[in-house]
């Protein structure tokens, strides 16, 4: 699969989207090389145990896990219009909703959509699922006309919340994996841009393919880490490009440090800001580095992680650089930062530092920007 440059549809895309479809190709072909290195029921194992996690956060089942996998055997069937309908009508008849893990985001409840599609609802859909595309393209089409449909079959007005009916994210999960790509899962932190917003006039789906695009790396990326039972190799050298990447995080870590400190001294002069870094990965655990700032004012203390990790053990040479935030009261220690999935940043073996360094920076600026405001809010 590749990213069907001579596709119409491909040279209507704005630049920004296709280097995020382009990342989506580069990535399943890394994927694609360790898949045929491990068992074939191991990468079923991952998938399935990933998507039940996902699945779990927002407060679904078994019945869904099952709606969103494929599977082998069904995954090349033709998505005809009797094929929707009966898709359809096993959504319909999930239960509603359960309570969702604790420190989900809070957004709509995925609901299933009990209204019954007519034959010209489900015919759109499944040319919708078979226009000439880019996989990823081809899922965000079919799932902006599920959720038309869906307004229309229900005589419901969206207002942005069509991730909240089931049946788009099954269907365009059925496209994604007939492309022998991973299901598309929700991140809890993100919804997906509304369909029917108002975007760019000239693509209208712009924003919708790069959002699901970033979820699909997320995806190929979590399946590609998922290797539990194996070690790192110790004593390993450290590629040019992790070092690079790492030594960058940990200087603009730093660079922040002035200016946080100036700020925090205006609400306490006693108020703390202090730079650190180090390394684990012994004892089995894939390998990562994390630079952390922490911060001290009037009783509270943040501590705020970048990490650099390797993905996939033995390494596969993709890096995801994310950050996470600690604060710690006198009324206990909670998580201090909510970032979802999409804010990571995937780094590829085929890139320079540089190609990613304006991603890598913009995530370190918002994540010290966050657990600032959370640290100081109250």
């Amino acid at each position: 699969m590749d990213s069907q440059i001579g596709d119409t549809a491909w040279e209507t895309l704005p630049e920004r989207v296709r280097a995020d479809l382009r990342d989506v190709d580069l990535l399943r072909t890394v994927w694609a090389r360790r898949r045929q290195d491990r068992p074939q029921q191991r990468h079923g194992a991952a998938r399935r145990e990933l998507t039940r996690d996902r699945v779990r956060e927002w407060g679904g089942g078994a019945d869904l896990t099952d709606l969103l996998l494929t599977g082998e055997s069904v995954s090349g069937e033709p998505l005809t219009g009797p094929h929707v309908a009966a898709l359809a009508g096993r959504v319909a008849e999930l239960p509603e909703g359960e309570e969702r893990r604790t420190g989900v985001p809070d957004g709509p409840p995925l609901r299933p959509l009990r209204t019954a599609l007519s034959t010209e609802h489900t015919l759109r859909l499944a040319r919708a699922a078979t226009v000439p595309a880019h996989p990823v393209v081809r899922a965000a089409h079919t799932y902006a006309e599920c959720v038309r449909v869906a307004a229309e079959a229900s005589g419901e007005e969206t207002h942005g919340d069509g991730a909240a009916w089931t049946l788009p994210w099954v269907l365009a999960s059925r496209v994604l994996q007939r492309a022998d790509l991973p299901p598309l899962l929700l991140d809890p932190g993100t919804p997906p841009p509304d369909p029917a917003g108002k975007h760019d006039p000239e693509e209208p789906l712009a924003p919708l393919v790069s959002h699901m695009a970033r979820l699909v790396t997320g995806a190929l990326r979590d399946e590609l880490a998922w290797n539990p039972e194996e070690a790192v190799p110790s004593g390993r050298p450290v590629p040019p490009l992790t070092a690079v990447t790492r030594r960058r995080v940990l200087e603009h870590v730093r660079s922040r440090r002035g200016s946080v400190a100036l700020l925090l001294s205006a609400l306490d002069p006693t108020a703390t800001a202090t730079v650190t870094s180090g390394d684990g990965g012994r004892g089995g655990d894939t390998a990562h580095w994390w630079s952390c700032l922490e911060l001290l004012v009037d009783g509270a203390s943040l501590a705020l992680y970048v990490v650099v990790r390797d993905v996939g053990s033995p390494p596969s040479g993709v890096l995801a650089v994310t950050a996470h935030a600690r604060l710690t009261t006198p009324e206990g220690v909670r998580s201090a930062l909510e970032m979802s999935r999409s804010d990571s940043v995937t780094v590829l073996p085929t890139d320079c530092v540089d190609d990613r360094w304006p991603q890598v920076r913009e995530l370190v600026d918002e994540a010290v920007s966050r657990a600032v405001h959370e640290l100081t809010r109250d």
